[in-house]
């Protein structure tokens, strides 16, 4: 079975003795074995990693430059954030793509930089989707993944982490219902399996995010190709983390009782 894996996206929220705090009363609480991980402002990601000693708590960027370094005033260098502790990064966010205007290409050239230094890339995608049938048999055409992921071998392949996110889940109160959620994952996972095949298909995690609250985890992450959740607002508060981590113990003991 996938691991699963749950990420709090902070934005831009908290400061850094915010987010050193926050690390410091999750550092003990992440279940021996899974994946937990905060996505907090670069100026934090360093306090937090030295913070949490030998934690299993991953630290996340929200984002980072195309280029190991250089001319590049403001970007953050994904070389620099592997030295700091870093171990995955969010690229391709739907905020980053409206409000920045960034582009697959660049998205593309994102992904190539952090698995060359080693940091595993979480990359977003929405909703655009193209449904075709090849011999009587329904394919799924993402034009967003198909660009970025162009050119990977399906050995980088297994080392991408993807996070679907429906556009009107994004910053909003309603979620994806757990069948909506199951049934994009699903399509996702098909179309990576016909650019990659199915064992590399079957390998890399699918996340759902937008809008994942308390109430509503449980039965997104019970879903079989659903692999973990990307959470924004309501992993600000400790205690709501924590919980939405319970929960998602619980669904992958559901999930393994169903194997």
């Amino acid at each position: 079975m996938r691991k699963p894996f749950i990420i709090a996206n902070w934005k831009m929220n908290k400061n850094v003795q915010e987010s050193v705090e926050f690390a410091k009363a999750m550092q003990d609480a992440v279940p021996l074995g899974e994946d937990v991980g905060i996505a907090a402002q670069a100026l934090a990601l360093y306090s937090m990693r030295a913070a949490i000693g030998d934690s299993p708590l991953r630290i996340i960027a929200q984002n980072a430059g195309s280029q190991p370094s250089g001319a590049q005033t403001g970007e953050i260098s994904i070389e620099s954030l592997a030295d700091a502790g870093v171990s995955h990064v969010i690229l391709g966010h739907l905020e980053r793509r409206l409000l920045f205007h960034e582009s697959n290409e660049e998205i593309s050239k994102k992904v190539a930089t952090a698995l060359q230094f080693g940091v595993t890339p979480i990359i977003c995608t929405d909703e655009e989707k193209i449904q075709v049938t090849i011999d009587g048999e329904q394919h799924y055409f993402f034009h967003q993944l198909t660009s970025i992921l162009q050119g990977l071998s399906p050995k980088q392949m297994r080392r991408v982490i993807i996070s679907y996110e429906p556009r009107y889940a994004v910053g909003a109160k309603q979620a994806a219902s757990p069948d909506m959620a199951e049934t994009a994952c699903w399509q996702i996972r098909q179309s990576i399996a016909d650019h990659f095949g199915a064992a590399v298909a079957n390998e890399v995690r699918i996340l759902y995010g937008g809008s994942v609250t308390p109430q509503n985890i449980y039965g997104i992450v019970s879903q079989p190709d659903v692999d973990g959740t990307l959470i924004g607002r309501a992993s600000l508060n400790v205690q709501s983390f924590l919980q939405m981590v319970n929960c998602f113990q619980a669904a992958k003991q559901q999930k393994l009782t169903a194997i």
